[in-house]
């Protein structure tokens, strides 16, 4: 047991210097958990022992104990067990009062310092340590043996690693002045700082590269002139690699580079031996380097040729021998070193680490191919040929960039060996590739994206390839075998090569292995050594560190190991570069994983008491590191991770008391937050629901006592002036004193709530008063700021202003009487409205919960009132299972924060059946990018397939016409996730379906003109101004890229219209045309709003053929302002209204369409019965306005389409443009209403319009209107119903239409009225 790992690293004893001793591995005896009858004495009784231990208990265990034996308790015969308890709810609880492993953690600690001064007092890679590893020259030397592959465990305890991260110099090294011929004095000044900087920070992970980097140039330009050995910095490079070395993962460059120099520096037969062993130890640490292995490989191979000078068989391949030659005597050591098998040996290796890469594989695989082939030449015994046969066999299955050569190779191998199959063995090989080859093809884009910015040498550009090359690979089916998981672990390899330091790569590759090992069950993998060289290259990353441990825990690595890990990562100084988070992942991990070790079945009371040490130990060092950091502001942890974690080791414990006591320490820094006194309340509850089983109240005669404890927790709460959300803290006590108090409880909470209600009443008025004033305050200072900018525009503008009404009188008309001027003037106030307030979204992916195994003949109602107290309940829906036998719920709360109540009702019974509450987050998919004609039935059958579908939801296309999405909510999360492999799949027409989990938090922002601040609104246009007109006065800024002029349904200017640039600095600049005449106007020019509901984008026009279209209706554009609430005044003139007349007797109206139908649904409707001219979607008065090019195909659709079920209970009605404008938009709310009844609108029970009867003889015309509709004449509407147009006056005299008009009552016929009646 380390006991450094319970302390902070600021306690943990500094290394001295002292002879290397190395402690005696004892394994450490348990003694068995004893039964109830043995304990003493209760838990919760016993004394806590300290947080930390004295110094001065330190400093004395290191004089009691100078040797390793003396530190061992199992070597002083001291017995290291403790009395334990039999499980129980995962709890122990009691032990005895003391135990020896508690009196042996001063031992630990100096034992722990004695290692730490063996390691500090350790060299670099050619110390004693690294001699003894097993892949040393001095173990290599005597015989040595077919190569394997290091274990996890040994790079975790091996000597080489375990000084990674905790060595450093012992000492400050003294200045020195750094002399050579091969740097200039300003890189020797800058190796001088560089030296000076890392000896006090010896992390900094830059500076290290740039020294290596310095001194590795000297060295090159040295040598074209010199001989390498005589560099005078030699020594100096060396001593950075190692320190680098070890401290941090090198990388596959810098691993290259100090092969390549030792290669060239290697004389004698031993520094040969160190270059094969630094190459070993770079292909460790970078397994997956084909740059790595090609040189181990090489070396290698130059050294079997310089002990066996005499095999021709190599002679040819490979490169030039070395120009130092062995004597004798070395030779016939290297002919053991650098033997046939142990070369072999090295590439087989090299081309299993790199047969996945499939963009330069080929490289390993060519030359160890070239070998076995000069292998089998030598002796061409069958079972060598059919294992070389089975080796290009496997390799042209395998998807490689060089398939066709490796074919060629192999057609060349069968005519050599197997003539006589020739045809048969090359048709089944081809057939057998026929996949690889597929697979290859598919990538070679991304791999020539990678290669193009690898060329261009775009870092950005080319980590940005590796990114979406990733994606695109987890985004295969697995269904349809496209996921491959070799092919993604290589692209990842490949990437974290390239990039060793992006520590978002390594996480990512870290979950991509723990998703597989976890989810997917895949037991032939583990991430250990993916994580192990993770925190190498990026030991600032807590969120590495926490899963290196979890998953060490995971695998059941023993304790000495998982604390090497903790330790490493806390001794680094780099997790706070950033601040605490990365601090906290690691103690949160640590804190977790002892206190699942301690309740462990097989734990010992000292794995209890080494736990609780560490985890207070870790409360008070985070809390010292944040004081120490910012100050006495520093509130602590705001989720308070690690005081979870021990009040949970508490309540297994039960310790009840401590656990409350813990509760209550934090209510200073958490209590003005409601989810701290929620979560408090819910401990307390479920302790309560414990306790009631065991205890019962002593004078109420065995009966179960009460939760006070949790009903002071409520209590509490609601003394805190400043909590944040009351009102949910009243909702829950109310509950709580309902459901689980007495009558007098009950009364008194009821007076606290009511109490409680005035004061949060009075604090929500007061806020809202300043709130108001601020308003205020802001719209008052807003004012002054327009007066004074209207007052300088008057001032500015009087003499224009002068001019042009000289213009209007010489007109003949002044500029008041000039309608155009009112009308540009009041479209200006209604097309740029003030932005609305923000509403805040329902949250339906994360606010859901599933409730499974309900009785069968649960009704909503029971369900509403079973989950009342846990929020308020958006909506509800219930399914039965397909046996019968139970039901299934989909509850929406209003917040996460009711889920989080909600949840605590599982495992719990309703109607004597025990229910599961689970999580519903992660059930619902975002569908897009599926045909535009798609509709509920055709995404129902798209994903059916995958599970039962709880609701489909389309958005409303009120406010934007263009929204082609839809949310598909499953009953279980699994089902989605099932159901995403069908994202990206290709449904022709260059669309590929987009299917992913919904997730809020990744909603992107918005993009366009709009957005971009790139389109201008201009109003108050001339009549007669033309697009042409205003792309020529506007063209001087910038480049256009479109330009919109509004117009009426008669083709006439409405005076707006929007520009377009394609910077938005250019359209800033064109504000400069404000105030400016263009035509006959003054333009008034702003930058456009992103109000889409005053925007004209919630109509789509589909026009046909425009040939020959006779009087067709004017350019789609001239359709008129979607949000009129009357119907447009056909012209005066004659030609006009016949025009109008002609235009109006080949168009129709759809009534009652749902505002989630898009405008190619409604065309795909109307279509096949004849040739359209328009389509223009109104979602805002429920219908579509449709334009045929004759009079047929009116009649046609008209007979066909009214009735028809366009939605579930939503038939279209075939009507009058007039009859569809009268509709207000469609409002939409699935919310189950609670408290008073609302006003329900006509929107919400839209149902089918009356039928119009033709008028009967002998009754008066117009007939009895329907509910809600006036009574009128067949076929008209309005004024038009009646005989002297005054329909209107009519229905305000109250008289119908068609009836005898009185005359209209005045105010004294009303007044007279009222003094009759009451006189009556």
């Amino acid at each position: 047991m380390d006991i450094n790992l319970l302390l902070s690293p600021q306690e943990t004893p500094r290394p001295t210097h002292a002879p290397p001793v190395k402690p005696t591995s004892v394994k450490k005896l348990r003694k068995p958990r004893t039964s109830k009858a043995d304990q003493t004495s209760p838990r919760a009784h016993t004394t806590l022992p300290p947080s930390t231990l004295p110094h001065s208990a330190v400093l004395q265990a290191q004089n009691a104990a100078p040797t390793s034996s003396a530190m061992s308790p199992a070597a002083s015969g001291t017995r290291m067990s403790a009395s334990t308890t039999s499980p129980g709810d995962g709890a122990r609880t009691s032990r005895q009062p003391s135990t020896p492993g508690m009196d042996t953690l001063a031992d630990l600690a100096s034992m722990q310092h004695h290692q730490q001064t063996a390691r500090a007092n350790a060299g670099g890679l050619r110390s004693a340590e690294i001699y003894d590893h097993p892949t040393s020259s001095a173990a290599i030397l005597p015989a040595l043996q077919a190569m394997s592959r290091p274990t996890v465990s040994g790079q975790l305890r091996g000597a080489s690693y375990d000084m990674a991260m905790i060595d450093g110099p012992a000492d400050t090294p003294s200045s020195r002045r750094y002399s050579t011929k091969a740097l200039s004095e300003a890189d020797l000044q800058t190796i001088t700082q560089l030296v000076g900087y890392l000896a006090a920070n010896p992390f900094a992970y830059d500076s290290h590269v740039q020294l290596i980097r310095i001194l590795r140039q000297g060295l090159s330009h040295h040598s074209l002139v010199h001989s390498p050995a005589s560099y005078d910095l030699l020594q100096d490079l060396q001593s950075a690699r190692e320190n680098m070395s070890s401290r941090f993962a090198l990388g596959e460059d810098l691993w290259a580079d100090w092969i390549q120099d030792q290669a060239l520096l290697a004389n004698l037969l031993e520094d040969r031996i160190s270059v094969m062993e630094l190459c070993q130890k770079g292909v460790d640490e970078e397994s997956g380097s084909t740059k790595l292995w090609l040189a181990y490989g090489q070396w290698m191979l130059l050294q079997y040729k310089q002990a066996y000078p005499h095999d021709q068989r190599v002679s040819g391949i490979g490169t030039s021998p070395a120009r130092y030659v062995l004597s004798e005597d070395d030779r016939m050591v290297a002919r053991e070193v650098f033997s046939w098998p142990q070369m072999m040996e090295v590439w087989k290796c090299a081309e299993q680490e790199t047969k996945w890469r499939i963009n330069d594989s080929h490289l390993v695989w060519d030359m160890w191919t070239e070998l076995l082939m000069l292998e089998l030449a030598s002796s061409p015994l069958q079972e060598a040929i059919n294992d070389t046969q089975y080796h290009f066999i496997n390799r042209l299955q395998t998807p490689h960039a060089t398939w066709d050569q490796t074919f060629q190779a192999y057609s060349n191998f069968v005519s050599r060996y197997d003539n006589a199959q020739y045809e048969v063995t090359m048709v089944t090989a081809n057939r057998l590739g026929l996949d690889a080859k597929q697979t290859f093809s598919l990538r070679e884009v991304r791999e020539f994206e990678i290669m193009r910015s690898s060329e261009k040498n775009d870092k950005d550009a080319e980590l940005k390839a590796y990114g979406d090359y990733i994606d695109w690979e987890l985004s295969q089916s697995r269904t349809k075998h496209s996921f491959k998981f070799d092919l993604v672990n290589a692209v990842y390899q490949r990437a974290t090569l390239r990039f060793p330091s992006n520590s978002v790569l390594w996480e990512g590759y870290a979950m991509f292995l723990v998703e597989e090992i976890t989810t997917h069950r895949r037991r032939d993998i583990t991430a250990l050594p993916i994580l192990d060289k993770a925190t190498r290259h990026c030991p600032w990353s807590g969120f590495l560190w926490s899963q290196f441990l979890l998953s060490a825990e995971t695998e059941n690595r023993a304790f000495p190991d998982i604390g090497d890990i903790k330790h490493k990562a806390t001794s680094t100084g780099l997790l706070d570069a950033e601040g605490l988070e990365e601090v906290l992942k690691v103690s949160t991990a640590w804190c977790g994983f002892l206190r699942r070790r301690a309740f462990h079945q097989d734990s010992t009371d000292e794995d209890m008491d080494v736990a609780e040490v560490g985890i207070r130990s870790a409360i008070e060092d985070m809390d010292n590191m944040g004081r120490t950091k910012y100050g006495i502001e520093y509130q602590g942890d705001p989720e308070y991770r690690l005081e979870k974690i021990y009040i949970r080791y508490l309540t297994q414990s039960r310790n009840w008391e401590g656990a409350r006591e813990s509760w209550k320490r934090l209510i200073p820094k958490k209590g003005d937050s409601y989810d701290f006194w929620l979560r408090f309340y819910l401990w307390e509850m479920n302790t309560w629901s414990k306790l009631v089983y065991i205890e019962t109240d002593p004078n109420g005669g065995g009966r179960p006592f009460k939760p006070t404890e949790a009903t002071k927790v409520l209590q509490q709460a609601l003394r805190r002036p400043n909590l944040d959300w009351p009102e949910k803290i009243i909702e829950t006590l109310q509950h709580h004193c309902e459901d689980n108090e007495d009558a007098e409880e009950l009364q008194s909470s009821v007076a606290q709530v009511w109490k409680a209600k005035g004061a949060v009443q009075k604090r929500r008025e007061k806020e809202a008063y300043a709130a108001y004033e601020k308003a205020q305050a802001e719209a008052l200072q807003q004012q002054q700021q327009a007066q004074q900018d209207l007052a300088s525009f008057q001032d500015d503008s009087r003499i224009s202003s002068k001019r042009k009404r000289g213009d209007a009188d010489e007109a003949g008309f002044s500029k008041k009487s000039r309608p155009d001027v009112a009308e540009s003037t009041k479209t200006q106030i209604e097309e740029q409205p003030l932005a609305a307030p923000s509403i805040p979204k329902r949250d339906r992916e994360n606010a859901t919960v599933v409730v499974k195994n309900l009785p069968p003949e649960t009704t909503e109602t029971r369900l509403r009132q079973y989950f009342r107290d846990c929020g308020t309940i958006n909506s509800l829906k219930l399914m039965l299972e397909a046996d019968g036998r139970a039901a299934t719920a989909s509850i929406e709360f209003d917040s996460k924060e009711d889920v989080l109540t909600a949840q605590t009702k599982d495992l719990k019974t309703l109607d004597d059946r025990t229910i599961e509450v689970e999580n519903g987050s992660g059930s619902t998919l975002y569908v897009c990018n599926f045909p535009a004609v798609a509709d509920e039935t055709w995404i129902r059958e798209k994903f059916q397939k995958y599970g039962e579908i709880v609701d489909i939801r389309f958005p409303s296309l009120k406010f934007n016409t263009h929204r082609r999405f839809c949310y598909v909510q499953f009953k279980l999360s699994s089902d989605a996730e099932s159901a995403t492999e069908l994202d990206g799949e290709d449904l022709g027409s260059n669309l590929k379906l987009l299917a992913k989990i919904s997730d809020p938090g990744q909603k992107k922002p918005r993009e366009g003109a709009i957005y971009d601040g790139r389109e201008l609104y201009l109003v108050n246009l001339d009549r007669n101004t033309t697009r042409a007109n205003i792309k020529q006065a506007f063209k001087k800024y910038g480049y256009i890229e479109s330009v919109r002029v509004l117009t009426k349904v008669d083709g006439t200017s409405k005076g707006i219209a929007y520009v377009v640039f394609r910077s938005k600095d250019e359209a800033e600049a064109a504000l400069g045309m404000n105030l400016t005449t263009l035509g006959n106007r003054t333009l008034n020019v702003s930058i456009s709003t992103n109000d889409m509901s005053k925007r004209k984008q919630n109509r789509i026009i589909t026009s046909t053929s425009t040939s020959q279209r006779g009087t067709a209706s004017p350019h789609p554009h001239m359709n008129g302002d979607t949000h009129s609430v009357a119907s447009p005044t056909p012209p005066t003139d004659s030609a006009g209204q016949s025009k109008f007349s002609e235009i109006q007797s080949r168009t129709l109206a759809l009534l009652n369409i749902p505002d989630t139908v898009n405008d190619a649904r409604i065309r795909a409707l109307t279509e096949p019965y004849g040739q359209l001219v328009k389509v223009s979607l109104r979602p805002n008065h429920q219908g579509a306005i449709i334009e045929y090019k004759n009079e047929a195909s009116v009649g046609k659709a008209s007979l066909s389409l009214d009735g028809h079920e366009i939605a579930p209970e939503r038939k279209i009605r075939v009507g009058t443009v007039n009859e569809m404008i009268q509709h207000k938009a469609e409002y939409h709310s699935d919310r189950i209403p609670v408290g008073t009844a609302t006003k329900t609108t006509s929107a919400q029970l839209q149902g089918l319009a009356p039928i119009r009867r033709p008028g009967q003889p002998g009754t008066r015309r117009g007939g009895k209107g329907g509910l809600g509709v006036k009574r009128e004449g067949i076929g008209l509407s309005g004024s038009r119903a009646t005989n002297d147009g005054q329909g209107k006056d009519a229905e305000m005299n109250g008289t119908g239409k068609g009836e005898e008009k009185g005359k209209a009552k005045s105010n004294a016929d009303f007044k007279a009225m009222y003094l009759e009646k009451d006189g009556a």
